[in-house]
């Protein structure tokens, strides 16, 4: 995947719809310009939408509502748009519930009470519900990225041109789950994109929603690739992204290449290493047509495996060992254990 960071862009959002943010902090905007190849690729977005409201959590209403308190001059829902948005917890510091996210209700929330929000169970949730821990926690109300967002114009032209192949998705859904998803194009005289499963049944656009600190993984027949710039805040808080037993479809949250070892990718982020390529956690890296496996190894090294689901795997040292995954590359995680508390925090200076 190539990519090439370009310059900061104070009102570029690539979101269907321009949202203004409504908040007082000073965040970082900018544009990351990514390049999906033909073949497999595991895409993340490392940026997020303007936050719509901020403030703090001043009392807990229930398991699902919160009273809050704004931080901007905007103190009604009214100001949350009609598209799938999330809460997540951005402090203070060390706060123990720093980088949780749960779903908002958006139809109830721009309906209630000023100063109150709804939420929704949803298996995208990092915590199952709200409780006193949460009063007087920062959060932020951030709408979510989805394919049709990202992506649908792009695709729109795509299948619109002769002898065109329609790409496959995978998304995840949380739990671990993974949903298979194709775009097609309804029939003219005006034809949009529906997404649709594989016995042709609609899947809702609103639904093909990217969590933070997860990815999308892309199976693409076009010979050229596809191509996009992603403008949007530099996230600047821990995300917390809970991790399943097996593969997980995962990016690093932050605009910055991601440094094995240094920002992420130790025992001390409950990752499993071992001497034996068969006992540790691993990443899988799609690029094209090849599909790269590295192990986390005693030594704390991201290595190389060769001869994966044969009686001869090895590391291979042959091979540089992985150091590095560029910001917007996504990968499979492949976790012997689940870690429902995992987190990625920002990169270290």
């Amino acid at each position: 995947m190539n990519r090439k960071l370009l310059f900061l862009c104070p009102t570029k959002v690539l979101c269907g719809l321009l949202l203004a943010c409504a908040c007082k902090g000073q965040a970082e905007q900018m544009n990351l310009e990514i390049r999906i190849r033909p073949g497999s690729e595991v895409v993340g977005l490392p940026l997020q939408h303007p936050a719509v409201l901020e403030g703090q959590i001043a009392a807990i209403q229930s398991a699902l509502t919160i009273k809050v308190r704004h931080s901007s001059s905007v103190t009604s829902g009214a100001s949350i748009p009609a598209c799938p948005c999330y809460l997540i917890i951005t402090g203070p510091v060390g706060h123990p519930h720093e980088g949780d996210r749960m779903e908002l209700d958006e139809t109830a929330s721009r309906a209630g009470v000023d100063g109150e929000l709804v939420l929704e169970s949803s298996p995208l949730n990092t915590v199952a519900s709200t409780d006193s821990s949460w009063i007087g926690a920062e959060y932020a109300v951030i709408p979510h990225w989805t394919l049709q967002s990202v992506l649908g114009e792009i695709i729109h032209h795509h299948l619109s041109l002769p002898n065109a192949y329609s790409p496959m998705f995978w998304i995840p859904l949380g739990g671990g789950n993974n949903q298979k998803i194709i775009p097609r194009l309804t029939q003219p005289p005006n034809p949009r994109i529906v997404w649709t499963l594989e016995k042709r049944s609609v899947w809702p656009s609103d639904k093909t929603i990217l969590p933070p600190g997860h990815a999308f993984l892309m199976k693409s027949m076009d010979p050229y690739g596809f191509g996009l710039s992603l403008g949007g805040d530099r996230r600047q808080t821990p995300c917390r992204v809970p991790l399943e037993a097996g593969p997980n479809l995962v990016s690093y949250p932050f605009a910055d290449d991601l440094r094995l070892g240094v920002d992420w990718g130790r025992a001390d982020n409950g990752l499993i290493g071992s001497s034996s390529p068969t006992s540790c956690d691993r990443i899988y890296i799609y690029a094209g047509d090849d599909l790269l496996i590295y192990g986390l190894e005693a030594s704390g090294q991201w290595l190389r495996i060769s001869g994966w689901s044969t009686p001869s795997v090895r590391w291979d040292v042959s091979r540089p060992a992985l150091s590095t995954i560029p910001a917007g590359q996504g990968f499979v995680l492949f976790k012997l254990k689940s870690d429902p508390l995992h987190i990625f925090r920002p990169p270290q200076p």
